[in-house]
Parts: C-alpha cells; sequence; structure tokens
C-alpha cells in the first residue's frame, strides 16, 4: 500500500509540476500590413499591392514551448494584374489560421493551414464579381515573432495559396486558370493574460 501511494504521490507532483511550467493561455488583439500578389498562370504579370487584416488571437500552451494559435482575421486583398484599374480584384475574407507555434524565449516559430471565406469581391469599378471567386481557399503559414511576457508583439509571416483564389471554370479578365495567393505580412499583436 505504501507503495501504490508514494507512486501516486510522485505522480500527481510530476503532473503539478508540468503544469506548473505550462504558461497560461491568453487572448488578443492583432493588425497587419502585406503585400499580396496572385501566382500561377501565365496570362496573368502579377503586381504586389497593400493588403490589411486585424483581428483576435488566442494561444492554448499545450507544454512550455508548444502552443495553438488560432485567429480570427478581417482581411482585405487586393489582386492587381498590370497597371490598368479594369484587371483588378478587390477581395474581402474572413481569415482562420489554425497554427502550431514554438516558443523559444520570446521568439517563436509558427506553421499551419489557413481557412479562408470570401465574404465580397468587387472589381475596380465596384461592381460585384463574388461569383467568379471561390468561396472558400485553403493557405498555409509560416512566420516567426517575438513576443513579450505579457502585452505586445511583432511579426512576420508568408501566407501561400494551397487552393485557387478563383473557380476553376470562372473566365476573368485576369485569364482562365489556376490562380493561388501569395502574401507577406508584418503584424502587430498585444495579448491579455498569461
Amino acid at each position: 500500500m505504501k507503495k501504490i501511494l508514494t507512486v501516486l504521490t510522485l505522480t500527481v507532483a510530476t503532473v503539478g509540476t508540468a503544469n506548473a511550467q505550462k504558461p497560461a493561455s491568453t487572448i488578443g488583439i492583432t493588425a497587419a500590413y502585406g503585400r499580396t500578389s496572385l501566382l500561377g498562370n501565365n496570362e496573368y504579370t502579377p503586381v504586389n499591392h497593400s493588403a490589411y487584416q486585424a483581428g483576435l488571437t488566442a494561444d492554448a500552451y499545450l507544454s512550455e514551448a508548444v502552443s495553438f494559435h488560432p485567429e480570427v482575421l478581417y482581411t482585405l486583398q487586393y489582386f492587381d494584374a498590370t497597371a490598368l484599374d479594369l484587371l483588378s480584384r478587390d477581395v474581402t475574407y474572413l481569415n482562420v489560421p489554425l497554427l502550431a507555434r514554438y516558443h523559444a524565449g520570446g521568439l517563436f516559430f509558427e506553421a499551419g493551414p489557413e481557412v479562408n471565406f470570401a465574404l465580397k469581391a468587387v472589381n475596380e469599378g465596384g461592381e460585384n464579381v463574388k461569383t467568379q471567386v471561390n468561396p472558400v481557399v485553403l493557405d498555409y503559414v509560416v512566420g516567426l515573432g517575438y513576443q513579450l511576457n505579457h502585452g505586445p508583439s511583432i511579426g512576420v509571416r508568408y501566407d501561400g495559396g494551397a487552393s485557387n483564389v478563383f473557380k476553376s471554370d470562372a473566365s476573368t479578365v485576369l485569364g482562365r486558370g489556376a490562380f493561388k495567393s501569395s502574401s507577406f505580412w508584418l503584424s502587430l499583436g498585444y495579448s491579455f493574460g498569461g
């Protein structure tokens, strides 16, 4: 009996120590500026354009160094083919990155999938072209940044297309075929809790 109680006591103490080392989960806000373009079609000459996003973040720590980092972001992306306004598409998304983060002190590395829901798509004339856009687009995200224990963070990330922005049967003024997004982001955030 003493052996069983000793083993149980050691197990509880070990689990308690592991949990004590695991940081508390946080929630936060973020805003980012990006440069975005479309890739993957020979008819299309990509032009980098400004993009913007803002939203909510969370960090649920699985261990001292690893966290699950989901976000919900309102994103404005502008896809330009040339300097001609009629060849542009402005797409508004609700982006949901589902990232894993590895923390090394204040430095973090992140990677994972992102699901993008198209809310609105217009050309430069303001005409609705949402029928040309896939309602759900999958991307992948990789990035790094620095997070203080409480409060501000800064990060850079690459957001690449895993599926096409436009429907495969949509013949747009940008041309026909596979168009995947490619975006670089610089973000500022602030975390609460922890």
